[in-house]
């Protein structure tokens, strides 16, 4: 039996569009709701959210019955345990943050991939469906299934961005909200500094071969982003869609 299809992999390698949305509350059944709704993977947030060890072995089931891919959003760029751990409950993916230079990039790649590729632990568990799937078939086939990616936040890494898409990570983000703070226009996600650093971001992903990824604010910023190249666009998350449908709802009636 072979260890489980990273469906956002295929769809990146053959050139096609994937979408993604968020979870930062500890409840499997929100994963659940957003596979069926159709996005290609969902981010769970252990930077922002109440996201823990524990709760990433049930999102991760979630993510699952849904039929969407799991990724964990890490705390740190610089936790191969934490790395590790998230894979070994199933995660299917990782995104690290402030990925500021090539260094940090390629930790990323060690934290993930088994020797000899990196230097990850051995302790496989729901990735080798609990041990349904044979070691040697688990080794040599498991490193292609992990999608590796990474926020680029800070004007650092804009800078060191034909460095760090070198690299050959998956996907490179655009993180918009943490570049507007370190330009010095913080809110700021669409000032012409953000949009400069985006273009820069995607450009250097274009020569490298590397998907690009944006956060749409709406529908008009994501066909903005499809337009311009990106292959990956980010819209919200569970959280955010549960309080826009509640104001609107009670705005309708006249609850202010």
């Amino acid at each position: 039996m072979p260890v489980r299809e990273n469906r956002v992999k295929q769809r990146l390698r053959a050139g096609e569009l994937i979408y993604s949305s968020s979870v930062r509350l500890p409840e499997p059944g929100l994963c659940e709701i957003l596979g069926y709704a159709g996005f290609d993977f969902v981010l769970l947030d252990g930077e922002h959210g109440a996201v823990d060890a524990g709760v990433i072995d049930r999102l991760v089931q979630g993510c699952f019955a849904g039929g969407t891919v799991p990724v964990v959003r890490v705390l740190r760029n610089d936790d191969p345990e934490a790395i590790m751990h998230a894979l070994d409950l199933g995660a299917q993916g990782v995104l690290i943050p402030h990925c500021r230079t090539a260094d940090d990039a390629r930790a990323l790649q060690r934290a993930a991939y088994y020797t000899p590729r990196g230097q990850r632990g051995f302790g496989p568990g729901r990735g080798s469906l609990w041990g349904r799937v044979p070691i040697p078939e688990y080794f040599a086939t498991i490193d292609d299934q992990v999608l590796l990616a990474a926020l680029i936040e800070d004007v650092v890494a804009v800078e060191n961005i034909e460095d760090i898409a070198a690299i050959g990570l998956d996907l490179l983000w655009v993180g918009t909200g943490d570049l507007a703070s370190d330009y010095g226009v913080p809110g700021q996600t669409d000032h012409p500094l953000v949009l400069e650093a985006a273009a820069r971001i995607l450009a250097a992903c274009q020569r490298h071969n590397v998907a690009a990824g944006f956060p749409a604010r709406d529908v008009e910023s994501a066909r903005w982003a499809r337009e311009q190249g990106y292959r990956a666009i980010g819209f919200g998350g569970a959280e955010q869609y549960v309080m826009q449908g509640a104001r609107r709802f009670l705005e309708s009636q006249g609850r202010s």
